[in-house]
């Protein structure tokens, strides 16, 4: 059996509510107490390149943008319409396969001790036709 990342995920319900601040604060934590650790995304909604979010975790957690954040692994799934992932996906004629978001962490999990996810809305978000967020946090 594969040994799995030390994955974080940081949900709340609503956009707003705090994902993003609580996601790069932990960061900064975890920078200032010598852990190595490092923020993704599920999915952004309503963005056109690299994640808003991804560059807010940077600059809370006071770190420079990785090479990570510009080859999507951080946030695998971006989409232009602000709403939620599923639909967003759906509108930009694309599907979210949970296997790449948890290929992507497991990807940094090799370079970090730590990978904190942002999650994506609530637990019960869809993210496909058939997973919601909460499904990806029990794999």
């Amino acid at each position: 059996m594969a040994e799995h990342p030390k994955v974080i995920v940081v949900s709340g319900i609503d956009t707003g509510i705090g994902k993003t601040v609580v996601t790069g604060l932990l960061a900064r934590w975890f920078k200032d107490n010598g852990i190595e650790a490092i923020t993704m995304k599920m999915a952004q909604t309503g963005c056109e390149t690299i994640s808003e979010d991804i560059v807010e975790h940077r600059k809370l957690a006071g770190q420079e943008m990785v090479e990570e954040d510009a080859m999507g692994i951080t946030c695998p799934y971006v989409f232009s319409v602000p709403c939620s992932p599923h639909l967003a996906a759906r509108l930009d004629g694309r599907t979210i396969d949970t296997e790449v978001i948890s290929k992507a962490a497991e990807e940094l999990a090799k370079d970090y001790s730590h990978v904190l996810m942002e999650g994506v809305g609530g637990l019960y978000v869809p993210l496909n036709e058939t997973t919601m967020v909460i499904d990806l946090c029990a794999e």
